[in-house]
Protein backbone atom coordinates (compact mmCIF):
# COMPACT_ATOMS: atom_id res chain seq x y z
CA UNK A 1 0.00 0.00 0.00
CA UNK A 2 0.88 3.52 -0.53
CA UNK A 3 1.18 5.45 2.83
CA UNK A 4 0.27 8.88 1.11
CA UNK A 5 -2.31 7.86 -0.47
CA UNK A 6 -3.34 5.36 1.83
CA UNK A 7 -7.39 5.91 3.41
CA UNK A 8 -5.54 4.02 6.81
CA UNK A 9 -4.14 6.40 9.71
CA UNK A 10 -2.49 3.04 11.11
CA UNK A 11 -1.52 -0.16 10.00
CA UNK A 12 0.09 -2.80 12.25
CA UNK A 13 -0.24 -4.87 15.23
CA UNK A 14 -2.98 -4.13 17.17
CA UNK A 15 -0.84 -3.82 20.60
CA UNK A 16 0.46 -0.57 19.25
CA UNK A 17 -3.02 1.00 18.52
CA UNK A 18 -3.32 2.27 22.01
CA UNK A 19 0.13 4.61 21.59
CA UNK A 20 -0.81 4.77 17.78
CA UNK A 21 -4.45 6.10 17.73
CA UNK A 22 -5.76 8.86 19.98
CA UNK A 23 -9.90 7.95 21.29
CA UNK A 24 -12.19 9.41 19.31
CA UNK A 25 -14.74 12.31 20.07
CA UNK A 26 -17.76 14.00 19.93
CA UNK A 27 -15.93 16.50 17.31
CA UNK A 28 -13.73 14.01 15.99
CA UNK A 29 -16.41 11.35 15.64
CA UNK A 30 -15.01 7.23 15.45
CA UNK A 31 -12.92 5.20 13.16
CA UNK A 32 -13.37 2.45 10.99
CA UNK A 33 -10.95 -0.92 11.87
CA UNK A 34 -10.40 -3.81 9.69
CA UNK A 35 -9.01 -6.74 11.19
CA UNK A 36 -6.98 -8.88 9.34
CA UNK A 37 -7.85 -12.08 11.37
CA UNK A 38 -5.38 -15.77 12.33
CA UNK A 39 -7.59 -17.24 9.73
CA UNK A 40 -6.78 -14.88 6.64
CA UNK A 41 -10.16 -12.90 6.61
CA UNK A 42 -11.39 -9.57 7.52
CA UNK A 43 -13.42 -8.23 9.62
CA UNK A 44 -15.01 -4.37 10.09
CA UNK A 45 -15.34 -2.53 12.78
CA UNK A 46 -16.67 1.14 14.44
CA UNK A 47 -15.78 2.71 17.29
CA UNK A 48 -14.45 5.32 18.87
CA UNK A 49 -12.16 3.65 20.77
CA UNK A 50 -9.55 1.41 18.95
CA UNK A 51 -7.55 0.04 21.40
CA UNK A 52 -10.51 -0.68 23.45
CA UNK A 53 -12.27 -2.02 21.10
CA UNK A 54 -9.06 -4.71 20.22
CA UNK A 55 -8.88 -5.39 24.09
CA UNK A 56 -12.45 -6.74 24.11
CA UNK A 57 -11.60 -8.89 20.80
CA UNK A 58 -8.83 -10.55 22.89
CA UNK A 59 -10.72 -11.57 25.54
CA UNK A 60 -13.57 -12.77 22.54
CA UNK A 61 -10.58 -14.93 21.33
CA UNK A 62 -9.78 -16.07 24.88
CA UNK A 63 -13.10 -17.07 26.27
CA UNK A 64 -14.75 -18.38 23.15
CA UNK A 65 -11.52 -19.57 20.51
CA UNK A 66 -12.16 -16.64 18.12
CA UNK A 67 -9.64 -15.98 15.40
CA UNK A 68 -6.50 -13.77 17.29
CA UNK A 69 -6.21 -10.46 14.90
CA UNK A 70 -2.76 -10.38 13.17
CA UNK A 71 -3.28 -6.82 11.94
CA UNK A 72 -5.43 -3.69 11.91
CA UNK A 73 -5.90 -1.09 9.72
CA UNK A 74 -7.66 2.09 11.36
CA UNK A 75 -9.21 4.61 9.47
CA UNK A 76 -8.94 8.43 10.21
CA UNK A 77 -11.93 10.01 12.20
CA UNK A 78 -15.33 10.42 10.31
CA UNK A 79 -18.35 12.21 11.93
CA UNK A 80 -20.94 9.31 10.69
CA UNK A 81 -18.75 6.31 11.44
CA UNK A 82 -21.37 3.55 12.26
CA UNK A 83 -23.20 4.61 8.30
CA UNK A 84 -20.03 4.55 6.68
CA UNK A 85 -18.67 1.11 7.83
CA UNK A 86 -22.52 -0.30 6.84
CA UNK A 87 -21.66 0.76 3.32
CA UNK A 88 -18.02 -0.43 3.38
CA UNK A 89 -19.62 -3.66 4.61
CA UNK A 90 -22.54 -3.71 2.33
CA UNK A 91 -19.79 -3.22 -0.88
CA UNK A 92 -17.76 -6.24 0.47
CA UNK A 93 -21.06 -8.14 0.27
CA UNK A 94 -20.02 -10.67 -2.29
CA UNK A 95 -16.90 -11.60 0.09
CA UNK A 96 -18.68 -12.17 3.17
CA UNK A 97 -17.57 -15.42 4.61
CA UNK A 98 -20.97 -17.03 5.65
CA UNK A 99 -22.81 -17.42 9.19
CA UNK A 100 -19.83 -14.65 10.18
CA UNK A 101 -19.07 -11.18 10.22
CA UNK A 102 -15.97 -11.40 8.21
CA UNK A 103 -14.50 -11.33 4.66
CA UNK A 104 -12.86 -13.11 2.43
CA UNK A 105 -10.39 -10.48 0.85
CA UNK A 106 -6.99 -9.32 0.59
CA UNK A 107 -5.98 -5.79 2.40
CA UNK A 108 -5.52 -4.17 -1.19
CA UNK A 109 -9.13 -5.30 -2.25
CA UNK A 110 -10.10 -3.82 1.26
CA UNK A 111 -8.52 -0.66 0.88
CA UNK A 112 -10.08 -0.39 -2.75
CA UNK A 113 -13.55 -1.01 -1.53
CA UNK A 114 -13.06 1.15 1.46
CA UNK A 115 -11.09 3.85 -0.60
CA UNK A 116 -14.55 4.45 -3.08
CA UNK A 117 -16.78 5.01 -0.32
CA UNK A 118 -15.02 7.75 1.56
CA UNK A 119 -13.97 9.03 -1.53
CA UNK A 120 -17.99 9.29 -1.85
CA UNK A 121 -18.85 10.12 1.63
CA UNK A 122 -16.11 12.26 2.05
CA UNK A 123 -17.65 15.95 2.21
CA UNK A 124 -20.57 14.31 4.55
CA UNK A 125 -18.45 12.81 6.89
CA UNK A 126 -15.40 14.09 7.82
CA UNK A 127 -15.03 15.36 11.70
CA UNK A 128 -12.54 17.87 12.77
CA UNK A 129 -8.83 16.29 13.67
Amino acid sequence: MDKQNSIWIYSGRPEMVAVAVERGSPASGGYILAMQLGNGNIRLAATQHPSKYLSAWKHSVRQYGAPEVEKVYVSKPYIRYEPIKRLIAESLKEFKVEETDQYHIDAEMLESKASEILGSVKQYAEGSA
